[in-house]
């Protein structure tokens, strides 16, 4: 039904931008998402949409969607190449069923904020996973900051690996991150985002692996601890567009494009890193505790990646041996 309603929507847009007289030239660019309108996502986009409509004297037209009104995120990148869709901004982890190479950006300690605020990192970064979605019809703009996750409990203070032995725990990702979740003893757990509270509340869940947002925003004071490993999984928007679009506009409207993601993904990492933080301080005002792993805890993580990741690594050398090989260049490391 939703579909249905989405693709009513669609035909709309278009029917009235073909309708629009002198306007019928501008290319329209159609941006859903599946957050609220009031998520910083959805403003985020609207930014974009701004500041392409400036660049190209509004040649090209952004249509931002929100909250699943089109479609959800997996739906609209299956629909990349459609013509129905344009652009999408998933979680990079989606972008792993498409080409599993891109999982490099999942795995545990796989990047941070320092190697992703430097220019050199990040561009090569983009082109690396760009490199593998290509032959399907798709092209990696950019890449934005979700969240350096952790864990939220309700009625367990964690402060080291074995605390979390035994518990089941909502999380998200690829197979190497819940493979790690298994070698601590965790039962993963999936659910929507939100049920996560009800869940955990009704003693479904024990805990949730999410982001600040997901604790002051959906959680709440329910999830009294919180328990962060810096850098664990710091996880990714990929910025995704139909590359057989994207390849047929005119270069100025290319670089219109290309630009804006290049200069909103800059701002919004650092601003998205110090939104978490402000959003942690508003929990710990409100009576939570929040733990953060120490350098010895951190390297005993770190171990236990490394033994979850050989299987990724022996399956795609060649993808690792790349983004080893940046990290050299840029001179950065994790």
């Amino acid at each position: 039904m939703k579909s249905a309603i989405g693709r009513f929507i669609l035909a709309a847009v278009l029917g009235a931008t073909a309708l629009a007289g002198p306007a019928r030239a501008a290319e329209t660019l159609i941006l859903p998402n599946e957050v609220a309108a009031t998520h910083w996502k959805t403003d985020y986009q609207k930014q974009f949409a701004d500041l392409v409509n400036q660049k190209t004297g509004g040649k090209i037209d952004v249509k931002v969607f929100a909250a699943g009104q089109l479609y959800n995120e997996q739906d609209a990148l299956a629909a990349l190449g459609t013509g129905a869709v344009q652009m999408v901004w998933p979680v990079s982890v989606r972008v792993e069923t498409i080409a599993p190479q891109t999982g490099i950006l999942n795995l545990p300690f796989a990047i941070s904020d320092k190697m992703m605020t430097n220019a050199c990192f990040s561009s090569g970064l983009t082109q690396i996973i760009s490199s593998y979605v290509e032959s399907r019809g798709l092209k990696v703009l950019g890449l934005m900051r979700t969240a350096d996750l952790f864990f939220i409990f309700s009625g367990k203070e964690v402060k080291k690996m074995e605390d979390l032995k035994g518990t089941k725990v909502r999380v998200t990702g690829g197979r190497v991150f819940l493979d790690t979740m298994k070698r601590l003893g965790i039962s993963p757990v999936s659910m929507a985002a939100s049920e996560m509270s009800s869940a955990m509340s009704q003693g479904a869940i024990d805990g949730v692996f999410s982001s600040p947002a997901g604790w002051a925003e959906m959680i709440g004071i329910s999830g009294k601890y919180g328990w962060y490993v810096p850098g664990f999984q710091l996880s990714t928007y990929a910025v995704v567009v139909d590359k057989g679009w994207y390849d047929k506009l005119a270069p100025d409207l290319q670089q219109a494009v290309s630009s804006a993601i290049d200069e909103i993904s800059k701002r919004e990492w650092i601003e998205a890193k110090a939104a978490d933080e402000k959003l942690i301080q508003k929990m710990k005002d409100q009576g939570a505790k929040f733990h953060v792993a120490g350098e010895a805890e951190i390297a005993r993580w770190r171990k236990l990646a490394e033994e979850s990741t050989t299987p990724f690594d022996k399956a795609h050398p060649d993808v690792v041996g790349k983004v080893k090989a940046l990290e050299a260049s840029c001179g950065v490391g994790g």
